[in-house]
């Protein structure tokens, strides 16, 4: 009995190991499993550049005008989704639910998302005025009367913009 329980065990660690492996998405529909890693170009070290080392060994620079979702787990983004905007940045998703809201890689930019729909530049905070970027994200959030009234209160700063979508969110479930 007691060797049944060990590989009972053994079988359901080895299941949700498994279940842990980081994979592409490509925009043609292909699915790459293997290890993805970050770097900078050398020479533009703005440039973020992603590479996943297939499980066959192989490795492959990701452009992002190729790539819908990278998925990683141990990497410099720690457990995230990243996506591609403009087929030209990745962005990190910071929110997930009805509105998402993205981060540039190594940036202070925000894009967001609503019911799934194409990820745009909907940035708030950082160098913008609080109204500008209240003004931004009210369109977002107009729909439900209860915290577009919360909204209207605030100042609209990045941290109660953020808090906003969160409270959304949730009341959306």
């Amino acid at each position: 009995m007691k060797t049944f329980f060990l590989l009972f065990h053994l079988l359901i660690l080895t299941v949700s190991i498994g279940q842990e492996k980081e994979y592409v998405v490509t925009k043609g529909g292909d699915t790459l499993y293997g290890i993805v890693s970050r770097a900078t170009k050398f020479l533009n070290p703005s440039k973020v550049i992603f590479k996943i080392k297939i499980l066959e060994g192989d490795k492959k620079l990701l452009d992002p005008s190729e790539i819908k979702t990278i998925r990683s787990f141990k990497g410099v983004d720690g457990d995230c989704t990243i996506k591609t905007a403009y087929d030209k940045w990745f962005v990190k998703m910071i929110i997930d639910g009805r509105i998402k809201v993205y981060q540039l890689i190594d940036g202070v930019i925000f894009f967001t998302s609503k019911d799934n729909s194409e990820i745009v530049l909907t940035d708030f905070g950082g160098f913008n005025s609080r109204k500008e970027s209240q003004t931004r994200i009210k369109s977002l959030v107009q729909d439900n009367a209860k915290i577009l009234k919360e909204f209207d209160t605030l100042k609209g700063t990045q941290k109660e913009i953020l808090y906003i979508i969160e409270k959304y969110n949730n009341l959306e479930k």
